[in-house]
């Protein structure tokens, strides 16, 4: 079951889907940056937004599934381009541990180097 959520989310957030992602956030929802900053469910209903203005074909691909009865991991790679420009694509592997309650994500925390990204965006 929590795959199959975990799955859903994925899907909505390569989607660009943000009722679905919004939907999916429970009320005490938390994203962690590579860096350790939080943002809650509050914050990241235009946090999603904004990251979507500025990749706007962000994709996450997943490669491997782990859970135990705390959390969950999924492992893979994310891509994408600074305001859809192809010429500053970027493309790294990266990992989340997201913490499932009932049928909504209570944490997504990403694990990644991200100065490609960062890159991208000069």
């Amino acid at each position: 079951m929590k795959q199959g959520t975990i799955m859903k989310f994925v899907e909505a957030i390569n989607n660009k889907n943000l009722p679905l992602i919004i939907d999916m956030m429970s009320e005490d929802f938390y994203f962690i940056d590579t860096y350790g900053n939080k943002e809650n469910k509050e914050q990241m209903k235009t946090g999603w937004q904004g990251y979507f203005d500025w990749f706007p074909d962000y994709l996450i691909d997943v490669f491997d599934y782990i859970e135990n009865e705390k959390f969950s991991m999924i492992i893979g790679k994310a891509s994408a381009s600074y305001m859809g420009n192809k010429e500053k694509y970027w493309e790294f592997p990266a990992c989340w541990k997201v913490i499932v309650n009932g049928n909504q994500i209570q944490t997504w925390q990403v694990f990644c180097d991200s100065k490609k990204q960062l890159d991208s965006m000069k």
